[in-house]
């Protein structure tokens, strides 16, 4: 089970310009539109543990990562959401 916190799905856009350079189509998948502050496939991650933890009642959210970790700022974002106190370690 998940709790719902992205946007999806998120398009998939073609890039006219490039595939006319490289001469065949080129699409990107538009995972930066998953939520405003928490996008990438980050959050595809955490609507699975923080459903687990919402489960468990659990009230603090602890993870690690490196200074400028996208994972630890979006797990941060969505757990204050959900009502949750984070705890980042970070590394380096």
């Amino acid at each position: 089970m998940r709790i719902k916190l992205a946007n999806l799905p998120t398009p998939i856009e073609k890039f006219d310009n490039l595939s006319k350079i490289y001469g065949f189509n080129i699409y990107i998948k538009r995972d930066d539109l998953t939520a405003s502050v928490a996008s990438g496939n980050k959050i595809r991650k955490l609507e699975y543990l923080l459903y687990e933890a919402i489960k468990r009642n659990s009230t603090t959210i602890f993870t690690c990562g490196g200074v400028q970790s996208n994972h630890a700022r979006a797990t941060a974002c969505l757990s204050r959401r959900l009502g949750m106190r984070p705890v980042l370690f970070f590394e380096g």
